[in-house]
């Protein structure tokens, strides 16, 4: 067995009432897959139970295996910069719940909310059919077409009771501003081999020297950036 991922990782718990959690699903035919292990097959539309997908018999979630239904604290972390799955959800764990740095895994779990993919947006039409196949596959579940309503109506909760502080990805905002300092660097380059007079060329080599300085600067600064981008999410929830 292999041991628990990390952020995902701890000691199992009972946890008296309900947990709420983001990730993403797979949308195939009208049904929510799990984005790795789908020979699992879809979750259910009432209350999905996790089982090893090692093929080990003991009891899922396991300390020391990587098995259960994953879920992040923070909807930040289950966005489309980690890779898995085309469509948000919102799930409620119960039950034997691991409780990790970053997320839980949960011996079982419901779909509360989930959205239509992005890519259905586009089209009202194939948004509506969407819509109405998830809620006639998935009729207890708020199926919405604006994530951020969905965050609105279904919020992070605070766990400090349970020895929790809910981190927020701050992914995201380092994306933004790399590509604006991108933007910003390459504005600059262009203006000044539009605008600067040719006597430039003939300048002295503290000049240069400055501009080269600034190039590198600019350079190292988008290394940085594109470093804290990549922090997270860690590990892939695989189920």
């Amino acid at each position: 067995m292999s041991s628990g991922p990390v952020g995902f990782g701890g000691p199992p718990a009972l946890v008296p009432q309900e947990l709420r959690g983001y990730r993403r699903f797979l949308l195939t035919g009208g049904n929510l897959w799990p984005p790795v292990h789908a020979d699992c097959g879809p979750w259910d539309a009432r209350l999905e139970r996790a089982t090893c997908g090692q093929g080990s018999e003991h009891a899922a979630p396991d300390a020391e295996c990587g098995c259960g239904l994953y879920g992040w604290y923070h909807p930040s972390r289950a966005t489309r910069s980690s890779g898995f799955g085309d469509v948000s959800a919102v799930i409620a764990a119960r039950g034997r719940i691991i409780l990790g740095e970053d997320g839980f895994r949960a011996a079982g779990a419901r779909i509360e909310a989930v959205t239509v993919p992005t890519r259905a947006r586009l089209w009202p039409g194939a948004s509506h059919r969407i819509q109405r196949l998830l809620a006639e596959r998935y009729p207890q579940t708020v199926v919405y077409r604006s994530r951020r309503r969905m965050l609105r109506d279904h919020p992070a909760g605070d766990l400090r009771e349970l020895g929790i502080t809910v981190r927020v990805s701050t992914t995201a905002r380092y994306v933004r501003s790399a590509l604006g300092v991108w933007v910003l660097g390459v504005l600059a380059l262009c203006s000044a081999a539009l605008l600067l007079p040719t006597s430039m060329v003939q300048a002295r080599p503290a000049v240069w020297a400055t501009v080269l300085g600034g190039v590198v600067l600019w350079q190292a600064l988008l290394i940085w950036l594109a470093g804290r981008c990549s922090e997270t999410p860690r590990t892939p929830p695989p189920r």
